[in-house]
Parts: structure tokens; C-alpha cells; sequence
């Protein structure tokens, strides 16, 4: 696990770090699955097309943990992987992230809930690159 959660008041945060900036943002789909529940418990057998755009990383980062939000809150679904994570630049400049993300529906038996995350901050939120790895603090609204 490359992630850690750390004291905060009334949110939860998460410290991440990864070798690539790609793995860094699986890491967050990890972190906030097991933020939710217990990660391990939720099984990869469906796949689903994800793709947000930002103009920063900073920005990706919130919008593709508010993708992960929408899709557990509209969609009752939680993603326990991810593979063929990709960040391009598009060429107005923004950053597109793409990813096949799996995992499977909802099921509160299974699936037992810790914390409902309503959302995702800008408030102490870091994404760079430090000493040849990725490092991200990222604040979720609880």
C-alpha cells in the first residue's frame, strides 16, 4: 500500500506516493475506495471506461477522485483497480486522464461502509514530483 491516512479534523486525509504520476493516481483510486470500505473486499470483475480533463494536475486529481464520488453515490459502483492509466496532454493544453477501471456494484453485506465521502477538497491538495517519485495529499469531505 503506498498510502497512508493521516489525522484530520472532520476529513479524512491521505498522504500518496508512487514511482509515476499514473501510479500515483491508481494509489488514489486505492485510497479512496478503502477510505469508503475495505478495498480488499471489492472484487474486479466489471470494467469501466473513465475519463476526466484538467488544466493541472492539481485539478486532475480532484476531478478524477470526484469521478470515483459520482460513480459510487449515481452509480452504486466501486472500482478496486485500475490499469491502462494514461495522462496526455491535449492540445488546448489541458491534461486528459483515461484509465479502465474494475470493480464491482455496491453490496453493503460485502461491502461494509466506514465513511461516505461527499466530496473531494482543494485544501491542502499536492501533486508533484520530489526526488525522482510522485508525492499527492489529498483531503476528502466526509
Amino acid at each position: 500500500m503506498a498510502y497512508d491516512f493521516l489525522d484530520h479534523t472532520a476529513d479524512v486525509a491521505v498522504e500518496l506516493s508512487a514511482e509515476s504520476r499514473e501510479d500515483l493516481f491508481a494509489e488514489a483510486l486505492s485510497a479512496f475506495t478503502d477510505t469508503v470500505t475495505e478495498v480488499d473486499h471489492v472484487h474486479a470483475d466489471q470494467e469501466r471506461e473513465l475519463e476526466v480533463v484538467a488544466d493541472n494536475l492539481e485539478e486532475l486529481m480532484v476531478e478524477w477522485l470526484g469521478e470515483l464520488v459520482y460513480r459510487f453515490d449515481v452509480d452504486g459502483f466501486l472500482f478496486s483497480e485500475v490499469s491502462d492509466l494514461a495522462i496526455e496532454e491535449t492540445d488546448d493544453g489541458s491534461l486528459l486522464l483515461t484509465a479502465s477501471a474494475h470493480g464491482e456494484p455496491y453490496d453493503e453485506e460485502r461491502h461494509p461502509l466506514k465513511v461516505e465521502i461527499k466530496g473531494v477538497t482543494y485544501h491542502e491538495l499536492t501533486v508533484e514530483k520530489t526526488d525522482g517519485s510522485w508525492r499527492g495529499r489529498v483531503i476528502f469531505d466526509v
